[in-house]
Order: C-alpha cells, then sequence, then structure tokens
C-alpha cells in the first residue's frame, strides 16, 4: 500500500548553500519512492519528523499547520483509494497528488507530457517513432520561439536530458523550457497559426501533417492520462491529410541500362547498384528490410524475413533469388560471415537500438545521393530514392497485367486499398489510356 510522510530530503546534491535541506512529501509505493517539495528549506535541528513541528523560521507555526494538513489530506485520499492506487505505477500516483493537493501543472505541458511519452516508446524500443514525434515537438517550440522574437533557424539537436531519469520521463533541457506551454493554453486558434506558419516554413505538405498527428498523439495520450484534459482536444478540427507522393518508376528499359553500367567494383556507386538491384529483384524490397537480412536468413537458395514495418502483423516473406541476386549475395557473403551478422555491409553489427534509426537515416540519405549520381551517369532524367525500386516493380508488375490483389500481398499492404492509395493514380491513367484508345481507334 502506498503511504507517504514528511522528510527532509537530505541528499547532498539537493542541499542549498548555507546547509539547509528541502521538507518534501515523500511517497513510498511498489518499493519505490518520490519526493514532492513544499518550498521550504529547514536546517534539521528546525524539524521534527516525528510530530512534523517545524521551528525556527518565520510563520513556523502556519507552515506546520499547512504542511500537517496536505499530508493529513493526501493520506486520507490514499486510504479512500487505495484499490486503485495499487495498481497505478509511483509516476502516476505522484503526478496525481501534484495535480490535486499541489496545484501543480508542470507535467501537464507539451514538453513535460511529451517527454514522459518519448521515455515511454523509447523503453518499448520505439526510437524511430520517438524520433519522429520528437522531431514535432522541436516543430512546435521553434514556432514558440518565433513568437517570442527570437530566430527559429537553429538546429535543435535534442529537448531532453535522457540520460538522467526516474522513469518519470525525460528532462526538458533547461534553454527550452521557457518556450514550453500548458496544454490547456493551447488552443485550436493557436494549432491553426502553428499549422500556418508550417505550411510556410517547410517545402512537402506531408512534413506538416505528419507533425500534426504526432502531436495529435500525445494530446490524446495526455486526455487518457488526465481527466482534466479528457475533452481538451485543439486539433480536432484541424486538417493533418497526408499526401502520396506520385510515384516516379523507371521503367525496364532504365533498369537494363543501371544494370550494364560499367562500374569500378568495391566503389560507392557499386555497392548502391547492387542494393537497388537485389531490392528490385526481391519484390521492391524496403531498403531497411534488405540492411537488416542476416546470413541465417539466406540458405543458398532463398531468403527470409519478416517486413520490419507490419512484423507485428506477421508479414513474413520467403523469396526465391534469381541469379542476379544471387551473384550480388556472394559478393558479400564470401569473407566466411557469422550467421548473426547482417548479409550486406550496410549497418555496423554493434549499432545500439537507440542509435538504429539515425544510423539507418544516414544510410539511406548515402544511397539516394549515390543512385542519384548514377542517374546523371545514365542520362536518366528522374530522381531515384530508395522507393524507386519499390515503385518500379509495382508498375512494370501493373503493365504486366498482373492482379492488384497479387501486388498488394507482395508489397505487404494489409488489404488492397492500402495498394491502391498509393498506386491508384497509375492504375486510373492506365484504364484511361485503354478506354481513351479504343474509343478514338480509326480504323
Amino acid at each position: 500500500m502506498a503511504t507517504v510522510k514528511n522528510v527532509l530530503d537530505r541528499r547532498k546534491d539537493h542541499q542549498i548553500a548555507d546547509g539547509r535541506y528541502a521538507l518534501v512529501l515523500r511517497i513510498s509505493h511498489q518499493t519505490k519512492t518520490r519526493d514532492i517539495p513544499f518550498d521550504v528549506h529547514l536546517k534539521e535541528n528546525q524539524f521534527d519528523p516525528i510530530t512534523g513541528k517545524v521551528t525556527g523560521i518565520p510563520n513556523s507555526v502556519r507552515q506546520t499547520k499547512r504542511t500537517q494538513k496536505l499530508l493529513s489530506e493526501v493520506d486520507l485520499w490514499i486510504d479512500e483509494n487505495a484499490e486503485m492506487i495499487k495498481l497505478w505505477p509511483i509516476e502516476k500516483l505522484k503526478l496525481e497528488i501534484e495535480r490535486q493537493f499541489f496545484n501543480k501543472q508542470s507535467a501537464l505541458s507539451m514538453l513535460g507530457f511529451g517527454g514522459r511519452y518519448l521515455y515511454r516508446l523509447a523503453t518499448e524500443g520505439r526510437y524511430s517513432t520517438a524520433s519522429s514525434y520528437e522531431d514535432a515537438l522541436k516543430a512546435f517550440i521553434k514556432y514558440r520561439m518565433r513568437l517570442g522574437g527570437k530566430p527559429d533557424d537553429e538546429t535543435i539537436k535534442t529537448l531532453y536530458n535522457k540520460k538522467d531519469n526516474q522513469g518519470e520521463g525525460f528532462e526538458i533541457l533547461p534553454e527550452y523550457k521557457k518556450y514550453d506551454m500548458a496544454i490547456k493554453a493551447i488552443d485550436a486558434e493557436f494549432m491553426k497559426d502553428f499549422k500556418a506558419y508550417m505550411t510556410r516554413r517547410y517545402k512537402s505538405r506531408n512534413t506538416v501533417g505528419i507533425y500534426l498527428r504526432s502531436l495529435n498523439a500525445i494530446l490524446n495520450d495526455a486526455g487518457q492520462s488526465f481527466p482534466e484534459l479528457k475533452d481538451h482536444t485543439p486539433l480536432a478540427g484541424v486538417k493533418k491529410a497526408s499526401y502520396e507522393n506520385a510515384p516516379n518508376p523507371l521503367t525496364p528499359d532504365e533498369i537494363n541500362i543501371i544494370r550494364k553500367l560499367d562500374l569500378k567494383p568495391d566503389s560507392p556507386d557499386f555497392h548502391a547498384r547492387n542494393f537497388f538491384l537485389f531490392m528490385f529483384n526481391n519484390m521492391g524490397m524496403n531498403f531497411y528490410d534488405m540492411a537488416l537480412i542476416k546470413v541465417m536468413q539466406f540458405d543458398g537458395e532463398r531468403i527470409k524475413y519478416f517486413r520490419k514495418k507490419t512484423m507485428y502483423e506477421g508479414d513474413f516473406f520467403s523469396i526465391k533469388q534469381s541469379s542476379e541476386s544471387l551473384a550480388i549475395i556472394n559478393t558479400y557473403n564470401k569473407d566466411k560471415k557469422k550467421p548473426e551478422d547482417y548479409l550486406f555491409p550496410i549497418l555496423p553489427i554493434d549499432t545500439p537500438p537507440h542509435r538504429m534509426h539515425r544510423v539507418k537515416n544516414d544510410k539511406i540519405k548515402w544511397f539516394n545521393k549515390r543512385m542519384n549520381l548514377i542517374a546523371q551517369q545514365t542520362g536518366i532524367a528522374k530522381t531515384i530514392t530508395s522507393y524507386s525500386a519499390r515503385d518500379t516493380w509495382t508498375n512494370i508488375g501493373l503493365d504486366m497485367g498482373i492482379d492488384i490483389r497479387q501486388i498488394s500481398s507482395a508489397l505487404g499492404h494489409s488489404n488492397v486499398s492500402v495498394t491502391d492509395k498509393h498506386y491508384g493514380k497509375i492504375i486510373i491513367e492506365k484504364i484511361l489510356d485503354e478506354v481513351n484508345e479504343k474509343i478514338t481507334y480509326l480504323k
């Protein structure tokens, strides 16, 4: 059962210059403790831990009554709600006591609660999602900086101290605390202005939608955690649409030009070309999925893997390798690699999980750069990215008349509507071309 008592916080690093200690309400719950300060600092002889009496300071009688009254109220509340509280983690108990009895709202700020949310994602190993959500919070803070008359073009590496925490969430860095904002103070008008700011600032329309949806997820979680925020939905009336980037697939002839390009073995372009062709030959495999393939997943004939993006949905693939893909694999699988080694030299094997998404993004940027240099060498007037192999494989399949349901299954889409959303324009274009040709055909 949770318990509370008034004590002096005698930790050395919490002692102030004149030797006084903070008087705190100490919460004990599930073998853990947390402190809530009373904003009173005392010397050891100025506080009786048994009676709770404060002496030797101005208004000591009033301070004794105030701190003892709060202790009694919290203790009674814990007793009355014991069945519910026993299921709570101590962090939630502390926040609820702060909210109800100390009138503290710090954890209900955008960055404050955002730090808790990001910590939870990181603890679950969802580092890429946490990074994306922090990018949205960075955009929010840059807008606040702009409103305060400060330049908003500085690079924000991180908003939080992610090393020192007690399971309560990431701590906001001091330089960004002044730009934080209480969630209750964020209304629909503010968010509409924020959206307009992002629309002007970012080139991609998708960036705006991604950031708004990320912030909405944080706000929704805050609403589920705190009753006073349950109906506070400042983004409810703000459009958060996503826009599909029009696929720009290569033609079979362009693929063959890339295949036949004479490249120096072991050069950056040589490796990039190999990776591109391997992805194309494996049903438009995602770049990150390719990078994660380990030697043990290749049995000499087939590559077997779970698609990273949808692995929790059981998206398992077993793909027979073409002669070209086997030659590419043999280029990298000839140095007596261990079964747990990566098949391709893309990701360092010792990359820690919390760094993986950053390393992945850097490798994708490298790949995109090299492939566009190859496009320039071959005279292909198209932008080639890590998605191009996937788009090209799909487009060629549709051109061949392969059923869209089979295409959808090969891409790992949950249903055909997802495929239609991504490639619907191409499909409609092909249908209309055929219809127009039939109607206008003259013998």
